[in-house]
């Protein structure tokens, strides 16, 4: 079991990059350009579509909605994002966080309405959530697995209550994490991961 302190927060250097790409992205994008700005990047389903602008799905996930939006999503990348670090190569992480956050998106164009918009890093982060839970299920204390357990029915539990939340972004990043989390935790199985 890991345990999280100010020197794993200080060493998260993906995690930190990310955060701080995310957070100018919102200061440029929403506050400098304005709203017209976040809608020409945002996931529109009906641009992709229609007019084949598949980067809408690589460009929203820098993109938020408001100032909480931001927040929330940055103290879960701070959190789940130092605990990948931590666990995986930069390689794996960059790889678990983009590939989670693209499945997340990619089904949202499959299973919302088209004339749907939705933008956030929040498949990219339960991808993570998703590739700490497969450590779990590898270690041989299973308390760790029934934590993980707890966690992912609390945030998708959440992704149910509000109706403006993209609950199958969420999910299939989800589920993206905790694939490509399994597969790289092969190499770890017989060695001491900490």
């Amino acid at each position: 079991m890991f345990i999280l302190d100010a020197e794993n927060f200080r060493q998260a250097k993906i995690s930190l990059t990310l955060i701080f790409i995310n957070i100018f992205c919102y200061i440029f994008i929403n506050i400098y350009l304005g709203t017209e700005a976040v809608y020409l990047l945002a996931q529109s389903n009906i641009a992709i579509i229609q007019n084949f602008e598949v980067w809408r799905l690589f460009t929203a996930m820098f993109l938020h909605g408001d100032i909480l939006h931001l927040f929330y999503n940055m103290i879960a990348l701070l959190l789940f994002g130092t605990a990948v670090e931590m666990s995986y190569s930069k390689t794996e992480y960059l790889i678990i966080y983009f590939i989670s956050g693209l499945i997340g998106n990619l089904f949202s164009l499959l299973l919302l309405p088209l004339n749907s918009i939705s933008l956030g890093a929040s498949g990219a982060i339960f991808g993570l959530l998703g590739a700490i839970f497969s450590i779990y299920i590898i270690e041989e204390d299973k308390s760790l697995m029934y934590l993980g357990l707890f966690y992912i029915a609390f945030f998708l539990g959440t992704s149910f209550m509000d109706p403006q939340i993209n609950l199958w972004a969420h999910l299939f990043g989800l589920i993206g994490g905790m694939g490509f989390g399994y597969i790289f935790n092969q190499k770890y199985k017989n060695k001491e991961r900490y």
